[in-house]
Formats: structure tokens, sequence, C-alpha cells
């Protein structure tokens, strides 16, 4: 097997990458640091859980399970595992359920949303469906009260959720130098955004992961974005109220990781991490997950996405937008092995 096909085997290059991975995402940083403090307030991304005072810092938990895909089938009772550790680490609870009432309201309206684009090829977007879905039901979130987005699940408990109106809605946003267009019709439906991207590479974006994943993933013409490498669009739609007033928690599916040829990668540019990245500040782990993407390509013999140190420009401007966090300084990466 050559270094560059699947390998389910945790070796000892694959745990040095565990250990290098977050120093290498504390590498990443841009100018002006201090522009990046935010409040916590309902009029941008919070950086801190809701119901507390605003910290100097972002929280995002990286939680690294070696069993959890085993070969290419996704351990349904260790991914479930994986997503309360996470959630507990994340908001200081004990309990998984504790965990989603600190991030959500009782009435809220939750849109789920996924990625499609390279979902088939990656395998891991169902049981991510399945167990979130359980998860909250079991918090209390009736399905009723859940939309999904981008699951490419027919699975019965996908069937049973709100259907999600995917209209567009009637009136075009400004976003600023970008242009506009017209939001996803499901926005309207929900109070509350739970993002669950992918983290891959991209040929125009250099990365996606939770940024690009909400600003193409919920307009009608994301094709009218990708000028400049999606800058500063994707920054500039993120931070429209539809987006920005209702997302409250990232989770990146970062099971299996396109290193390289993304968004579309074939199987030998496909890494096995086993991986999840969770956070309320999508800045953060965009920064977080661009050091892993730089890690993997070390392992596989492959130069970083980009010739300097710093982020993608889209996540910059994001951060100057008041997003999140970009300054590792301003964020706390607390991984958890299991």
């Amino acid at each position: 097997m050559s270094k560059t096909q699947y390998d389910d085997r945790p070796t000892d290059s694959r745990r040095r990458f565990l250990k290098r991975s977050l120093a290498l995402a504390a590498a990443a940083s841009i100018s002006n640091p201090s522009s990046l403090l935010l409040g916590h307030d309902r009029e941008g991304v919070s950086s801190g859980l809701r119901r507390k005072p605003a910290s100097a810092y972002s929280r995002v938990v990286r939680v690294v399970s070696e069993r959890v895909l085993p070969v290419r089938v996704v351990q349904p009772a260790l991914l479930k595992d994986s997503i309360v550790q996470g959630l507990c680490r994340l908001t200081d609870e004990k309990d998984v359920g504790d965990a989603w009432h600190r991030l959500l309201n009782p009435d809220d309206v939750i849109l789920l949303k996924f990625n499609r684009s390279g979902a088939a090829r990656m395998g891991t977007t169902p049981p991510m469906v399945t167990e979130l879905l359980n998860s909250l039901t079991t918090a209390g979130w009736g399905l009723d009260r859940i939309i999904v987005l981008e699951a490419g699940s027919n699975a019965a408990i996908v069937r049973r959720t709100r259907a999600a109106d995917t209209r567009w809605q009637g009136e075009e946003v400004h976003f600023g130098t970008s242009g506009k267009d017209s939001f996803i019709a499901a926005l309207d439906q929900a109070t509350a955004i739970v993002n669950v991207p992918f983290l891959k590479t991209h040929h125009r974006a250099t990365m996606t992961c939770c940024l690009k994943n909400l600003s193409h993933g919920l307009i009608r013409h994301p094709a009218r974005f990708h000028a400049g490498g999606c800058d500063p669009a994707i920054g500039e739609i993120v931070a429209s109220e539809q987006i920005r007033g209702k997302l409250r928690l990232n989770i990146v599916n970062a099971l299996r990781v396109p290193f390289d040829q993304g968004p579309e990668a074939g199987e030998n540019e496909v890494h096995t991490a086993r991986t999840l990245l969770m956070g309320t500040d999508p800045v953060a782990c965009d920064v977080t997950g661009y050091g892993i993407l730089n890690e993997i390509r070390s392992l596989r013999g492959l130069g970083p996405l980009l010739p300097a140190a710093n982020v993608p420009p889209q996540v910059a401007t994001a951060a100057r937008l008041r997003l999140g966090r970009a300054d590792t300084e301003q964020i706390e990466v607390q991984q958890v092995e299991m």
C-alpha cells in the first residue's frame, strides 16, 4: 500500500500528526489581533457560550477517536461518544443534554447544514446525521423542530424532520462589495443554525470548512461569488444577519479529509483523520482546520497550502468583520483523544 492510499492503521507518524497539527495551527495568524476581540451579543457570532459572559478567547475542541473509522465504515457508538465528549468539553457540562441546552433555546427551530459536495465519496455524512438527530431528540427537541439541509440521506429519521423550504427568499440581500443574492427560504424557518461542514481543500478558496459551508451553501447563485478566491464574498455573506444572528454551533466533520485536489478529491487525496472539531466561533474553527490540512499535507510529502504562515484571505476578512477570532493567541484548542 502506497502512502497516498487509504490507511486505517494508527502509526507512529499518525501519532506525531495528532500532536504536531495543533502546533501548526498555532502558526497561522493575521495582523491586528486586537481588532478581533468580540462582544457577547446577538449582533455577531459569539466566541463564547450563551448565558455566559464574554471571554478573551474562542474555544475549539478537537476530538480524535482512533477506532471511530477502522476501515471504511463509521462506528456509530464511537461517533456518538465523540459528539458527547466534544459538546461536554466545549460547554463545560457533564451531560450532553445540558450541553445542547447551553447552545440552543428549547423553542428553537434548528437548521442542520451539511455539505453535499463530495459527500458520497467521503461516506461519513449518513451516520453523522443520524447521531446528531438522535442526540438532539434525546435532549428534548422534536424532529418537527429540526430542518436538515444537504444530508444526502434517505434514512427514516431524516424523513421525519421538518421539510426544508428549498425555495428562495423573495428579496435579495446586499453583501457589500461582493454583490447581492437570495438566501434559501429555509433560513426563514429556522431560529438557530448548527453548521456541519467537511474540512477539505478547495481549488479557489484554498479551503472549505465552516465559513464557506455557510456562505456558498445557503445562497441561490454561489458561482457568482468565487472571484478573488471567494474573498471578500465568504466573510460578507456570513456577516449577513440571516446567518450570523442564528449561528450557534459548528461541528466540523474531519473523519476523512481531502488534503489535495479538493473539493472533489480522488481516493488517493483523502486522509483518514478520525477527527471532529467543535466550536461556536467559525473563524477559530477554520484556523484550526487550516493547520490540520497543512499537517496532513506535510505527512503526505506536500507543501503548505499557502506560501506564508497566514491563514487564507477569506478567513482573515471574516475576522475583520467580527465573525470570530483568527489570532491563535485568542484561540484555545482543547484536544480529546478517545
